[in-house]
């Protein structure tokens, strides 16, 4: 696990369900919608500009009572998957997410 933390993309636009299980991401220079949901929306969710990548594996097994080692690799997928598409960009711990 590395210490990279990842913020939202300024030309993303989103909008999430009332309790965070479903999010609809917009990157404004493409046509199509991404839906996240369950614990994709919670990955996105966790993607707030102050955790590393291991503090938010972390958390994440925590919330869903299962190992870090387990989930590693599903979450590193889709984190990589946001990066290349855009939706998400490195950013210095502590900054604040727009």
């Amino acid at each position: 696990m590395t210490e990279q933390v990842w913020r939202v993309s300024d030309c993303v636009a989103c909008v999430q369900s009332p309790d965070g299980g479903r999010v609809a991401v917009l990157h404004l220079q493409q046509d199509v919608p991404v839906i996240l949901v369950g614990t994709a929306a919670s990955v996105w969710n966790g993607l707030d500009g102050t955790r590393t990548e291991a503090e938010l594996i972390e958390d994440l097994a925590r919330d869903y009572g299962t190992d870090a080692a387990a989930i590693n690799g599903d979450v590193m997928d889709l984190i990589r998957s946001l990066s290349n598409s855009g939706m998400i960009t490195l950013s210095s711990r502590g900054t604040a997410v727009s």
